[in-house]
């Protein structure tokens, strides 16, 4: 029998209480989120130039708290006015002497002085501290330099991007990332051994001409700028640096690579090799395709620990720049900032889209921290996340620039940021999560396929016993037509989660049927007239909609109505 379809919504006790349970927590939250701060606003500059020190790492001596300098060389750190009056903070670099100043004031300018730089033409090495053999050492003695044991960063995350020189687009999240093996094992791909999980969200509305591509976040990306943490598994050619995260290469290749001293500078008042290395050919290349890669190592001389890590990747289609930088806390090193920076030009278009993504630890927890399971969130599961806007009032974030702050000019041309990171979620809950972008992309199908082949429309949901009955009956004749028509299956289900398992569950899973999500109260339900489902419609291959009440699956007469319309 078919189903009734009712797009009533009702709300029964238990969820009143929930929404109770859900304002008490607000106030829980806002009232934890309200606890004072001294904010120290500052820049740190070189002493003999007074130009700004980018990426210069800024710790509370004794405390797993810090933040970074921006490219500038600005930084603002937030300490708990519990602590204030008796903090040190320390401040250091690689290529500068470290520098401690007790109880800052909140404007200050520190001013480091720069290390004696030993140069390359008065280094005299013995055999075996090669650069290549320094560098080897370096991915050998990760496990005595690096924290093996589970651990918590909890990190800054910002991603904005721009099409020419106009930006459209910015994301800043705070986020946690649980490193349930630490550094003892090298991952091959970001998400392969940690969990990671984004607890605040802000974002603006995507005004790239990109948006429709664009990856809801690129935490993975920005996660994978750490050679540390991950390097490739095993090597599948001269192209390894083509991968989807842009993982480092550099361990399983090593021989690949040419290496030369640039000489041994300072970082924490220890000498620190200055190693670069590049591909042996400076490009690699077939008709079509071109690439080059080449980097620099910091590697401390003492314990061989990489203190930092800057590379950049040339190839015809865009040029990719990453730097990352560690600091010790506790005798291990821990990563402090990482970055990545992309341009792809657009050739067809003829525009250059420039991204930028950054991802800055905030805190170091070793202990007492909750575990948890998560991957890289898709564009549904970031919809779960609320907007706080007062959270973002305490958190350290890494300090925006000048140039950076153009950002928000261009992105407040027709509305305030802080306005927009409210209603593009509302926005964007309404638009995904109810089902309206799934039921643009099913009227974009129809027109598209229109002139091209027919198409059997399947209205079903996941908790409908009779459709997914019919479902299965459907699965050998899609085998049969699949060449000639466009089988399309929308779903009235509310719950996504619920759609995609069932997907899953009867194996539906392919490229070439269209599945879409209009939900309960879409216009297709007005538009088709849906009292019931399952329900089943045929479009001609001219786009015409021949039969409203179309025969299901297990119906013989099916095949004859296919026949009909091939046959037109």
């Amino acid at each position: 029998m078919p189903v009734n379809f009712n797009t009533r919504e009702q709300h029964h006790p238990r969820q009143k209480m929930r929404y109770l349970v859900l304002i008490l927590a607000t106030l829980f939250i806002k009232a934890a989120y309200g606890q004072s701060f001294y904010v120290v606003d500052g820049k740190v500059i070189d002493e003999t130039t007074n130009a700004g020190i980018p990426f210069a790492s800024i710790g509370i001596e004794k405390q797993p708290y810090g933040t970074s300098t921006n490219a500038d060389g600005a930084f603002t750190l937030r300490i708990p006015e519990s602590i204030h009056d008796s903090v040190i903070i320390t401040i250091s670099c690689t290529g500068y002497e470290p520098k401690k100043i007790q109880n800052p004031s909140q404007q200050i300018t520190i001013a480091l002085r720069p290390s004696v730089i030993q140069l390359k033409d008065v280094l005299v090495m013995s055999e075996d501290l090669r650069p290549e053999k320094i560098v080897q050492r370096a991915f050998n003695a990760m496990k005595k330099n690096y924290n093996t044991k589970p651990f918590l960063y909890k990190s800054f995350y910002r991603h904005y991007c721009k099409d020419g020189g106009m930006y459209g687009r910015i994301i800043e999240a705070a986020i946690d990332v649980y490193k349930a093996k630490g550094y003892r094992i090298q991952q091959h791909t970001p998400g392969q051994r940690e969990e990671v999980r984004v607890t605040q969200l802000r974002r603006s509305y995507d005004n790239t001409k990109i948006n429709s591509t664009h990856h809801p976040i690129a935490l993975y990306s920005v996660m994978a700028a750490d050679p540390v943490g991950y390097q490739i598994k095993t090597s599948q050619g001269k192209f390894d640096f083509v991968n989807e995260y842009q993982v480092s290469m550099l361990r399983r290749r090593l021989k690949d690579f040419s290496f030369t001293y640039e000489g041994i500078t300072a970082y924490d008042e220890q000498d620190v090799y200055i190693i670069h290395y590049e591909h042996h050919q400076d490009t690699l290349n077939n008709a079509t395709f071109s690439a080059r890669q080449s980097g620099t190592l910091y590697i401390n001389t003492k314990d061989y620990a990489i203190i930092k890590s800057a590379w950049t990747r040339y190839t015809s289609h865009d040029t990719i720049e990453a730097v990352s930088t560690y600091k010790k806390f506790n005798g291990k090193y821990y990563l402090q900032y990482a970055s990545k920076e992309g341009r792809a030009y657009n050739k067809r278009e003829r525009y250059q889209h420039h991204y930028h993504l950054e991802l800055m630890t905030s805190e170091i927890v070793l202990q007492s921290f909750e575990k948890f399971k998560g991957k890289e969130p898709n564009r549904e599961g970031l919809l779960k996340v609320n907007y706080d806007s007062t959270f973002w009032n305490s958190y350290n974030i890494l300090k925006a620039t000048p140039l950076e702050e153009s950002i928000a000019a261009d992105l407040e041309q027709h509305q305030p940021l802080k306005t927009q990171y409210g209603e593009f979620l509302a926005a964007e809950r309404d638009r995904v999560l109810g089902g309206k972008e799934d039921e643009e992309n099913f009227n974009a199908h129809l027109k598209k396929i229109s002139g091209i082949r027919p198409v059997y429309i399947v209205l079903w949901a996941s908790s409908c016993g009779p459709c997914i009955r019919e479902m299965y009956a459907a699965k050998s004749l899609y085998d049969e037509y699949k060449t000639r028509i466009s089988f399309v299956y929308v779903s009235l289900d509310h719950d996504i989660d619920a759609w995609r398992k069932m997907i899953k569950k009867l194996a539906l899973e392919s490229s070439t049927i269209k599945h879409y999500r209009v939900g309960p109260q879409g216009d297709v339900v007005t538009t088709f007239d849906i009292t019931s489902i399952p329900r089943y419609i045929l479009v001609d291959r001219q786009g015409n909609f021949v039969n409203m009440n179309a025969p299901a699956p297990n119906d013989p007469s099916l095949m004859k109505a296919f026949e009909s319309v091939l046959g037109q």
